[in-house]
């Protein structure tokens, strides 16, 4: 069986490639011809453990990388299903996404007929998105879903570092409009892998994505608040946390520490935009976007608490070990040093490995690569920034280079790794 999958970033290429290894024939469609060229020559752009193994087993076999612009036309027509992974973008409420990638590629599946076909979204969006590209479609076409063609929504969960196994093994949420619909999209992912979970409708589905990424960003949240009040009062949170936690199952509370990244940065925002007419009738926001709003604040008040202007920024990846600087907090609070005018070296493992670490040119054109840890460790700075918990962070020397460092320099810890 045929299927056309439109987004090979670090959540469609996982997703594809899964497909591919499921038994389907699958054509990958992406807008960077960087990216699609690399595919085609058998690199991943991004690291992803497992990833690799399955792009040299299946290229041009059961997988075949091609750039937008290329005729698909043909691949569109044969294939039966169609899975739609593009980005929307970042947006902070109350900014809207900018949703013109997606009926993009929408325009460009009308334009080859979309009869006979079930269309699957597996990307981030305002609630309430599906029913408006499903009545564009319907509009533009003459279509009617549930009878000429297929339409629904089944989020993405997927965490990066865990991509693939997570793919085969997480439930899938699936929102249809009909009968017809769900039985389709559940026999093609049934031999994807993980439990098939029915909600009444896309809208239900669109929900549930925004939830789960909001719902831990507002516990971390939680847990940086404490760490704010716990520092005013003089008190250790990390020993009021797991005092309180400790042998107490109803508590759960996580370690403070940044919360970052492309889908904890902007899922929150996404779910206020539905909440607006609730926060309007009562005067205040949600929680959640309070939430976000407190673990944005982190950032300032790292700024806020350095010492001196020669600053040490170690870790950019919003999360350890993993190689992707999207929204993260270690290249936020680097923005606010520099306009703060302080002189800025940084060290990441991962730095400029790939289109998705590399920094931005207001930044990469003001800061000083360091491309060793340890080294930099040896130069003279009045603030160190320990932004991310890298393995090589955790190194029994570099605990060791941190001891010896003179206590005139102020030691930023956000992960809380040489306490």
């Amino acid at each position: 069986m045929k299927i056309c999958i439109f987004g090979l970033g670090r959540i469609g290429l996982p997703i594809t490639l899964v497909c591919a290894d499921s038994g389907y024939n699958v054509v990958g469609v992406d807008i960077n011809e960087r990216l699609v060229n690399s595919l085609n020559e058998g690199r991943t752009i991004f690291n992803e453990p497992g990833l690799k193994e399955l792009l040299t087993k299946h290229l041009n076999k059961n997988f075949f990388p091609k750039h937008q612009d290329e005729d698909v036309a043909s691949d569109l027509k044969q294939a039966e299903y169609i899975i739609l992974a593009v980005g929307t973008g970042f947006a902070k409420y109350p900014d809207k996404p900018n949703l013109s990638t997606l009926y993009s590629v929408i325009g460009q599946l009308i334009a080859t007929g979309l009869r006979g076909k079930t269309i699957i979204l597996r990307v981030t969006l305002p609630i309430g998105t599906s029913d408006g590209v499903k009545d564009f479609i319907e509009k533009k076409t003459g279509l009617k879903e549930g009878k000429d063609f297929w339409f629904s929504f089944v989020p993405e969960r997927i965490m990066e570092g865990r991509a693939i196994i997570e793919e085969r093994a997480l439930p899938k949420i699936v929102g249809t409009y009909n009968d017809d619909g769900f039985e389709k999209v559940r026999s093609f992912f049934e031999r994807v892998g993980g439990e098939i979970i029915r909600v009444s409708n896309p809208q239900t589905a669109e929900f549930i994505k925004l939830i789960d990424n909001s719902w831990r960003n507002t516990r971390f949240a939680f847990a940086n608040e404490l760490a704010f009040l716990a520092e005013e009062n003089d008190i250790d949170v990390m020993e009021a946390i797991k005092s309180a936690n400790l042998g107490y199952k109803r508590n759960e509370i996580p370690c403070p520490g940044p919360v970052s990244g492309y889908c904890l940065g902007k899922d929150p925002y996404l779910l206020e935009l539905s909440f607006e007419k609730v926060a309007r009738r009562r005067g205040f926001n949600s929680m959640w976007y309070y939430g976000r709003r407190a673990n944005d604040w982190l950032f300032e008040k790292v700024v806020e608490e350095i010492k001196g202007k020669k600053v040490l920024v170690a870790g950019l990846s919003f999360k350890d070990n993993i190689d992707d600087y999207r929204f993260s907090h270690g290249v936020e609070i680097i923005r606010r040093l520099l306009k703060k005018g302080c002189s800025v070296v940084v060290y990441d493992p991962f730095l400029d490995n790939n289109l998705y670490t590399k920094l931005p040119r207001e930044i990469s054109d003001n800061v000083v690569v360091s491309h060793s840890f340890e080294k930099a460790l040896s130069e003279n700075f009045d603030t160190i920034i320990v932004a991310t918990k890298h393995n090589e962070f955790k190194e029994e020397s570099v605990k060791k280079l941190i001891k010896e460092l003179p206590d005139s320099v102020e030691i930023i810890d956000l992960w809380h790794l040489y306490c």
